[in-house]
């Protein structure tokens, strides 16, 4: 019982190392990053906050990672948008409850006259729906694949394969929610997963 006891322990110790171990961070494959904005704006790199974001994603593979440097990467992560519009309805419902004044008489079986005033309330529900629009982009994110020549500097690239993700989020209490909330990180993780996926990081 003591033995058990005791395996039961060490059990019970070790699950939530087990439970919480991830990937040793071996990278077997780089990418570097160029966002292009709606304003035909170059960005080169990831920054900041978003920068974190990202490497808290990437560990979840442990073969893939981000670099800075655009030379020295394998595949280039290639960020653009458009424009699009999301048609919806919105149903709102109105409640309103009215009163009337009821006012009659009552004659039983018996002949019994008994007067009744009072009032009664009628309850009515109307529904309206109206159309509305709003404006979002869509990220595209291609995996290009660099090229460079013998004895040139100058790099061309293939396309890989392309991955989109929607701007559109939900929101609760005015707090936006869901993988439109945070496209770029969400698409990226999306695209690293892929090359993990595919091996292509071994």
């Amino acid at each position: 019982m003591k033995h058990t006891l005791s395996l039961l322990l060490v059990l019970a110790a070790a699950a939530p190392a087990l439970a919480n171990k991830k990937p040793v961070q071996n990278c077997q494959v780089s990418f570097a990053f160029v966002y292009v904005d709606r304003l035909d704006n170059t960005n080169r790199g990831i920054q900041g906050k978003q920068l974190k974001q990202v490497q808290d994603k990437l560990s979840k593979y442990g073969d893939v990672c981000y670099t800075a440097d655009e030379t020295a990467a394998d595949y280039v992560f290639f960020i653009h948008t458009k424009p699009a519009v999301y048609h919806g309805v919105r149903t709102a419902r109105n409640t309103s409850t009215e009163s009337a004044p009821v006012n009659g008489t009552i004659t039983d079986q018996n002949g019994n006259t008994s007067t009744v005033s009072g009032t009664v309330d009628t309850t009515t529900t109307t529904t309206s729906s109206a159309p509305y629009d709003v404006d979002y982009q869509i990220f595209f994110l291609d995996i290009m694949v660099p090229h460079t020549k013998d004895g040139s500097t100058e790099r061309t690239f293939t396309r890989l394969h392309t991955f989109d993700q929607k701007s559109l989020h939900n929101t609760m209490y005015g707090i936006g929610y869901g993988k439109g909330k945070n496209p770029i990180v969400n698409v990226i993780d999306t695209a690293a997963k892929w090359l993990h996926e595919n091996n292509l990081g071994k």
